[in-house]
């Protein structure tokens, strides 16, 4: 497949069948009945999500983008540490979590499980294959900003399932910022992998702080929008070499 012309075609029916998949497989989990996502998220699996890592597993394999994508090491081990600034963020949630109380073992097992499928169809969904394809088509600026919009608007149809429309385009915008600054990290990393495990705790960590952590959790968002930003600050201009 020549993936400079094909690309970019091709991640977008990914995306639509993927999106298929997650927002089809939890309007079944809960029966059209208008349902919270914390509930959800606390007291089962979510089969949609789970779903959609099998279809995404298959069509990569199958395509041979896996290197595309960024399943693979960081292109130089050095720019880890710009994951510091997330990390930081992180580990403040995290201690915030163990002052508050951990739930029960098993809700706390669910939680942990279901947030690690969403970082890992999230990530290699929007990171991954569509960031893949746009940047083939796009160069590598309008690519950060076509996935980080496509990854906050899908938020919005948490309203499918919640039945709460205002909630949801609060989360749209929180995921927007959220898909700037991961995109940001896949650039100058080249790499999928530690986004997985960042978007994961976020989420996880997010769960189990509640919404009580609304505000911090915004504060974190503004401060890694604008660090994405500083990290994307040589790309303004067409393609860049990721190795460069």
């Amino acid at each position: 497949m020549n993936t400079s012309t094909k690309a970019w075609p091709t991640s977008l029916g990914i995306f639509t069948i993927w999106l298929i998949i997650v927002v089809g497989g939890g309007l079944l989990q809960v029966r059209g009945q208008p349902t919270q996502l914390d509930e959800l998220v606390k007291n089962q699996l979510v089969f949609g999500v789970l779903g959609a890592i099998v279809f995404l597993f298959g069509v990569i394999t199958y395509l041979k983008w896996w290197d595309s994508v960024g399943w693979k090491g960081p292109n130089n081990p050095r720019n880890l540490r710009l994951l510091w600034l997330p990390a930081l963020f992180l580990f403040l949630l995290l201690v915030t979590v163990l002052f508050t109380g951990l739930p029960s073992t098993r809700v706390l097992s669910i939680v942990i499980f279901n947030t690690l499928m969403v970082g890992i169809s999230e990530e290699l969904m929007f990171r991954g294959v569509l960031f893949h394809g746009v940047s083939s088509s796009f160069g590598i600026w309008r690519a950060v900003w076509i996935t980080a919009i496509i990854f906050g608007s899908v938020h919005t149809l948490n309203s499918l399932i919640t039945g709460d429309f205002k909630t949801s385009v609060v989360q749209a915008f929180f995921a927007g910022m959220f898909g700037v600054w991961a995109v940001a990290l896949r650039v100058r990393l080249d790499t999928v992998i530690p986004l997985i495990i960042i978007h994961w705790l976020w989420d996880c960590l997010a769960f189990l702080t509640g919404p009580s952590q609304g505000l911090v959790l915004l504060l974190f968002s503004f401060i890694l929008f604008f660090y994405g930003i500083w990290l994307l600050r040589n790309y303004r201009h067409g393609k860049v070499d990721l190795q460069g």
